[in-house]
């Protein structure tokens, strides 16, 4: 079958015409039109109403070899062989361009130089990122901090917005709202034998004495706090009356191991969660003893931990808030084998041989479940290539299930810049008037 051929952006195919036919002055003309309007460049495709086509442009450097667009518009298994970026010859203009729907918003980097050793997304970002730099183009960013295998490091990431990208109405700082109060802590759990960095979020004007407030418990805390910036928008959503008052817990999740070993599907986990966590917040913090106020939130592997303690606990969590899911999860995982290795004798091992082998793992426990009063709020990029099919998997039990749920494909990528955008949805439709 032969492939489609790639669409040429018109700036593009205009610039070379004119260079092959002898206009010395096009180029300098093309860099004076890119530094006034910036970069990408968005343009439209001839009968197709509901994308664009996008299109990077780079400024050759001296000694520059190649240039890698590190983001998530193409597929994110080889992201050498769809991102790395043609060069207009005899010129010093890199550029690629891509297929974009329209709404989607999402965040890349420019890699000089790649290494080219790994296709995968995340495996060339880990080892690539001190080649990474934001557009210069393009004035939007969105800093993001890794901790991965002893690594620390930060990418600061442009953004792309195409037309019709959703307005930010709960996100932005309101000067004229006073803000709730973040206070760190540590938690020492008997259940994990550990202590648990945590932060707790109360409202404006928290007290004791009124009604019960409706919980939240967040995994991956930190990055909620840093890149979705949650407190922004439960002081947004509150001041609207968009949801009732709320505390929120923010629990750390380590990265690594530890984090995999703490979110996948890990019973002494959820049991850290839902018999001293809970108990001790409705202890200090005057919460709720409905289910259906408690909701527990997570992205990736998060949303996934988030459904299990939902399945474990719906007598504790009435609310289950999942984004972008890791439902691909089965205990058989090589790297949740590889995990097991790792801690030894504090790794209970509670699964079965034959749970080793069945993938989609919490999907299928599920379906065989009992009916559970549930509420859940699943949503997924469609960019997401590695993740797609099995939240809509998910999604599907609970259709078959008759849970009630609001499933939504969004126009994005596996990024907090898209989870931060559709959190507030999924807050108001779990919990809000």
């Amino acid at each position: 079958m032969e492939r489609e051929k790639p669409i040429t952006s018109p700036t593009i195919y205009k610039l070379k015409d004119d260079l092959n036919n002898g206009n010395e002055s096009a180029l300098d003309e093309f860099w004076l039109k890119i530094g006034k309007q910036g970069a990408p460049l968005i343009e439209p495709i001839e009968n197709d109403k509901n994308h664009k086509l996008v299109t990077f442009i780079v400024r050759a450097d001296k000694d520059l070899q190649n240039v890698v667009v590190i983001c998530a518009l193409a597929d994110q298994y080889d992201v050498i062989s769809n991102n790395i970026c043609e060069r207009i010859e005899n010129t010093n203009i890199y550029y690629k361009s891509f297929v974009v729907l329209n709404g989607t918003r999402a965040i890349y980097t420019i890699s000089k130089n790649n290494s080219l050793l790994y296709g995968g997304f995340y495996e060339n970002l880990m080892t690539n990122w001190q080649t990474c730099s934001p557009d210069p183009l393009n004035s939007k960013r969105f800093v993001q901090r890794y901790r991965r295998e002893g690594m620390r490091f930060e990418i600061e990431y442009s953004v792309l917005e195409m037309p019709d990208t959703k307005t930010r109405i709960w996100t932005l700082p309101n000067k004229n709202i006073i803000p709730g109060n973040v206070e760190e802590m540590d938690f020492y759990s008997k259940i994990l034998n550990m202590n648990r960095k945590m932060w707790v979020y109360t409202p404006q004007n928290f007290n004791k004495k009124g009604e019960p407030y409706h919980l939240l418990i967040i995994f991956d805390g930190k990055a909620f706090l840093e890149f979705t910036q949650t407190p922004i928008i439960l002081d947004n959503l509150q001041a609207r009356k968009s949801i009732p008052p709320v505390v929120a817990i923010f629990i750390h999740n380590y990265s690594g191991f530890q984090r995999g070993k703490d979110l996948n599907c890990y019973p002494p986990f959820a049991e850290f969660i839902a018999k001293e966590l809970v108990p001790w917040a409705r202890k200090n913090y005057h919460i709720s003893s409905n289910p259906k106020h408690l909701v527990t939130t997570g992205s990736s592997s998060g949303g996934l931990a988030a459904s299990f303690i939902g399945l474990k606990y719906p007598e504790t969590f009435g609310n289950i808030l999942s984004q972008s899911g890791y439902y691909a999860w089965y205990p058989g995982n090589i790297w949740f084998q590889r995990s097991k290795h790792f801690y030894g004798k504090d790794f209970v091992h509670w699964w079965t041989e034959e749970d080793e082998k069945e993938d989609e793992w919490l999907t299928k426990q599920f379906l065989r479940s009992e009916a559970l009063p549930l509420k859940f709020y699943i949503n997924v990029g469609n960019l997401e290539t590695r993740a797609i099919d099995w939240v809509r998997n998910f999604r599907n039990m609970l259709q078959k299930k008759e849970f009630l749920h609001y499933y939504e494909e969004y126009p994005g990528g596996h990024e907090y810049i898209a989870w931060r955008e559709h959190l507030p949805e999924g807050l108001i439709y779990l919990i809000g008037s």
